[in-house]
Formats: C-alpha cells, structure tokens, sequence
C-alpha cells in the first residue's frame, strides 16, 4: 500500500470517518504509510482521509520530528476552553494558510494502537494540531474556520483547487 495526500474537494475529506473496532494488519500498514507520508511532506499532523482512509485515525507530531509522533484512534474532546486565532495550514491545501479559531486549552480522550484508552490534557500548539486533525475525522477541513478575511485572501487557490479536481460521475 503506497499513500499519498489527498486534497480538497475529494469527497474522502468531507464525509466524517467511521470508528476502529479492532487493530490488525492493513491497519498498522496504513499507520506506517501514514507516518512516511506525514514527514516526506513536513507536516505537523495527519488524519487518515487525507491519505483517502475514512477510519477514526491520526497522528500528531508538534515537533515534525520523527520518532516523536504518537497515534490517536477514534478521539473525543471531553473538554475545551479559552479561544484563540492562529495561523493554520494543511497538507490537503499546498500553500494555503489562514487565521483560525481554536480553544486553548482542550482535554481529550483516544484509543493508542493496542486500542487502550488514553486520556490528555493538551494547550496551545498541540492543542491546535488536535483540534485541526479531529476536525478531518468528522468531515470538516480548515478553510470552513478560517475568518472571512484569510477566506477571501485565499479564494483564488481554492478555485484553481476546484478546477484541478476531477469530475464526479
């Protein structure tokens, strides 16, 4: 299996993503596809539908660093608070960046590959990067945040996007 980004409007990265009930091969094959992929493209985060997979799966790396990337199945935010608006960019939009809300401070909950359930409390960076991957899980992307400003800055590229896109049946 050889993974690539998928990127917008592809349907896989609007359509929310179903739940993993067991961890078997094809799934720690995608997990290592998802992880080359994720640094050959200097990313920070990956959801699985931006490699076309519509599975409840991400990895998270604040540091793009490899080795310190952790796997997150099926997450849930618990609790969120605080807002604050950042620069955000995704693999799914080459070049496109803009200002997006978030909470600063969020406390999730996660299965790991051994399908344990973990529980985080995440601020700032980290916090952002959850919250941005999750939204991918659930069939939202970033642009549809975005403050009207940074919408309409990058309207140009979401067209040219679209033109790129290939027709649906």
């Amino acid at each position: 299996m050889k993974l690539s980004i998928v990127l917008w409007p592809d349907p896989v990265l609007l359509q929310g993503t179903d739940s993993i009930t067991e961890v078997d091969d094809d799934l720690r094959a995608a997990v290592g596809e998802m992880r080359r992929v994720l640094f050959e493209e200097r990313g920070v985060g990956l959801a699985a539908p931006q490699v076309g997979i519509a599975k409840r799966l991400m990895l998270v790396c604040p540091s793009g660093n490899p080795g310190d990337e952790f796997v997150v199945i099926n997450p849930e935010i618990a609790e969120a608070e605080g807002n604050e608006l950042g620069d955000e960019g995704c693999l799914s939009f080459p070049g496109m960046f803009g200002e997006v809300p978030r909470a600063t401070a969020i406390r999730v909950t996660y299965q790991d590959l051994d399908l344990r359930t973990r529980e985080m409390e995440l601020t700032g960076w980290v916090a952002r990067i959850f919250q941005h991957e999750l939204d991918h899980l659930n069939g939202e992307v970033f642009i549809d945040r975005m403050t009207p400003e940074s919408r309409a800055a990058i309207e140009e590229d979401l067209e040219a996007l679209r033109a790129r896109a290939p027709e649906s049946p």
